[in-house]
């Protein structure tokens, strides 16, 4: 099995134990900083092979030095770059996480990702080398959006599967471009603020509860995820409800948490295992990635995904 990722390229720099908020002309101290692989795409490729499973990557980056670096990091990881296309004159973007004990705050400079799009080849390339299709940030892609779903239409045509994350919308204004994907999507990643924006887009509101949300959502798509961060994540697939609680780990940071958890679930998924057992591998994933900086430090092997199951559970139902 085989999966395209198909999206946007940015390094993460990420501040950790800042002394206190940013303030307008004055600077703050970080004790801990790193640079590392960003993008919601590039964490759940790395996720998926690390756990095995082949990846091709369709993308873009810029001419300069972190688009070499994005290169050397996917390259190391065996993840396929044939597709990743370098563009001259062009900047690679990057996204500075602040991260603080009870969340994070995020500022992303797009970069080529705004202007990436797929081709001709491309296409031919992901529909003749894939069995399923991953896309994640749909709102910062904004000229792919206008090829998704001719792209989804073909690849279901070819008998492909096909997820998607689309992740927040900076603009908070543009939900309802995603109901006519609905239909063509196999499984629906989204965690609890984005699903509640979804369902307000079409429904007028976000008093609801979260069941009330799911229930609505799902009727659009053949299966809904949503990631409720340390208290697991909840499924509907063909109608039937599915939760897994999280499992408590020593937090250090939750950058890419959402993207490891998509990682485990789609591992599970190709591998033919119940939804119960997706979630728990992605609950596990996902838990794993926070213990360590930056979203793709603490990606498990499927080794060292089967010693956390071990050691939680007495089993590693994988």
């Amino acid at each position: 099995m085989t999966v395209s990722i198909i999206g946007e390229l940015n390094v993460d720099i990420i501040l950790r134990g800042i002394e206190g908020f940013p303030e307008l002309d004055k600077e703050k101290l970080a004790s801990e900083g790193k640079i590392t692989l960003g993008s919601s795409s590039a964490i759940c490729a790395v996720g998926l092979s690390r756990l095995g499973v082949g990846v091709n990557f369709i993308g873009a980056i810029g001419d300069d030095i972190l688009g070499e670096y994005i290169i050397r990091f996917l390259s190391g990881e065996r993840v396929g770059i044939e597709r990743v296309r370098r563009l001259k004159g062009a900047d690679t973007g990057f996204t500075v996480s602040l991260t603080y004990p009870e969340n994070r705050a995020l500022i992303t400079y797009t970069g080529i990702m705004k202007d990436f799009t797929i081709d001709d080849v491309d296409r031919e390339f992901i529909c003749s080398s894939s069995t399923h299709i991953h896309i994640s940030s749909f709102f910062l892609q904004k000229r792919l959006q206008k090829d998704i779903k001719e792209l989804f239409n073909y690849a279901k045509g070819k008998g492909i599967t096909v997820s998607l994350d689309p992740g927040w919308d900076p603009e908070d204004k543009n939900w309802d471009k995603l109901f006519e994907l609905f239909p063509l999507v196999d499984i629906l990643f989204a965690n609890e603020i984005e699903a509640k924006r979804i369902y307000s887009s079409r429904y007028e509101s976000e008093e609801s509860s979260i069941d009330i949300i799911s229930e609505a959502i799902s009727k659009d798509v053949k299966s809904l995820v949503i990631k409720l961060g340390e208290k697991g994540a909840l499924a509907i697939d063909d109608g039937r409800r599915y939760y897994r609680p999280g499992f408590k780990v020593e937090v250090i940071d939750t950058t890419g948490a959402g993207d490891s958890f998509n990682a485990g679930f789609l591992y599970g998924r190709l591998n033919g295992y119940d939804i119960e057992r997706c979630l728990l591998i992605g609950n596990a994933c996902g838990a794993l990635s926070c213990t360590g900086i930056g979203g793709t430090t603490m990606l498990p092997t499927l080794r060292e995904l089967k010693e956390f199951l071990n050691d939680k559970l007495g089993k590693s139902s994988v």
